[in-house]
């Protein structure tokens, strides 16, 4: 471990920063990297959260004055600033007396509420993101109103991610499960979703409870109802991969892959693994996000009208001189807009309007597939690849 300042520390990826139970002598704010926030239950390391540059760990043990509730580690080369207890206490007591006491109160009961779930082996995970949601979104509305004029947005309610974090920071509950028990919440009209499009990929979400007198209760009765269909929080988080799913729907991975390119599939039905897309995205190079590019195919791997993209110009224009405008026609009544611009850009232009003439709304399937493979095999021969 290095450091290139006195109020700087470097951790390589994998180094302990600090340990469950460790006495809470300062925080830290990531100036560069990232750090995994995890704990070991039954021998099972469990990631709560990885943090990125900007963000402040830590500093719940200095408030509430105890011990660190979880371990730290660096997920990748890191720079820590150090922030010493009095730093984040002297900030703190820039605050209004009715403000600092009723953040240490929440701390308080945030880490009894952890402390309660902890001895009862997590025994709902439903019921605990609620008591969680309802200490907040109580803390929310208390709020001294010079207090929340500062607040950005704050009569949209509580900021999804913020919330977020703070249920993962008491309770070993992985974002699948928060993003499940709110969703059914919302669809049972207790909370209320809304998003604020800031121009950024992802809009600002917020959650209000409808009703936050009677929260405790309803979600308790509601949990109670759920337990007779043998509901759990991750009882409606069944993953399968895109081989398991071709299974369930009779289809093929490469038809799938496609119809998601498409956006024939909803994006409600994508779930990811933070940590490992953030490990696997480490690892691509810089814009690699930005653009895609379309993989190549071998000469025996063009089966479909849409591969004709991977076809050379002037291979394609000896082919359309001997398929002829009929069978022209077929290929752009079935192509997808990618292979429609191809299939033009090698006609010339007064071929290409009689052609566009022959484009009909509906094709005989067996034509068009005699007609696709007539395409690939006349691309083949000149090729001089195999049929």
């Amino acid at each position: 471990m290095g450091a290139s300042s006195p109020n700087i520390k470097s951790f390589f990826k994998g180094q302990e920063i600090f340990k469950e139970g460790q006495e809470s002598s300062v925080a830290y704010m990531i100036k560069k990297g990232a750090v995994n926030i995890y704990k070991v239950l039954n021998n099972e390391k469990i990631i709560l959260a990885r943090l990125g540059e900007g963000e402040i760990f830590g500093e719940m043990g200095i408030i509430a004055k105890g011990s660190r509730t979880a371990n730290a580690e660096a997920a990748e080369y890191c720079d820590l600033v150090i922030l010493t207890d009095q730093i984040i206490l002297k900030l703190l007591d820039q605050c209004p007396k009715t403000v600092q006491y009723m953040i240490r109160l929440f701390v308080k009961r945030l880490a009894r509420t952890g402390d309660m779930i902890s001895a009862k082996g997590h025994r709902s995970n439903f019921t605990s993101i609620c008591r969680i949601m309802n200490l907040s979104y109580q803390n929310h509305l208390n709020m001294p109103r010079e207090q929340a004029k500062k607040e950005r947005n704050h009569d949209m309610g509580l900021e999804y991610n913020k919330l977020c974090k703070t249920i993962r920071g008491i309770i070993l509950v992985s974002q699948g499960e928060i993003d499940t028990v709110i969703n059914k919440l919302k669809s049972l009209r207790i909370v209320e979703v809304s998003d604020i499009r800031t121009g950024r990929a992802f809009p600002d979400r917020f959650v209000q409870i409808v009703d936050p007198l009677n929260f405790p209760e309803i979600t308790n009765n509601l949990f109670k109802e759920l337990q007779k269909t043998a509901y759990t929080s991750t009882s409606e988080l069944q993953t399968v991969d895109i081989y398991e799913i071709a299974e369930m729907l009779n289809s093929d991975p490469k038809v799938l892959y496609k119809k998601i390119a498409n956006e024939d599939f909803p994006e409600t039905m994508f779930l990811f693994d933070r940590c490992k897309v953030s490990e696997w995205a480490s690892q691509k190079e810089p814009g690699y996000f930005s653009k895609v590019k379309k993989k190549k195919k071998s000469l025996e791997d063009l089966e479909d009208i849409e591969d004709i993209v991977f076809v050379d110009n002037s291979t394609l224009k000896e082919v359309f001189n001997r398929l002829g405008y009929h069978k022209l026609g077929v290929l752009m009544s079935i192509a997808e807009d990618d292979a429609r611009k191809k299939i033009l850009l090698n006609l010339a232009r007064k071929i290409a309007r009689i052609v566009q003439d022959e484009v009909r709304g509906s094709v005989d399937e067996a034509e068009a597939e005699d007609t696709v493979t007539e395409l690939f095999e006349l691309v083949r021969e000149i090729k001089g690849g195999s049929k």
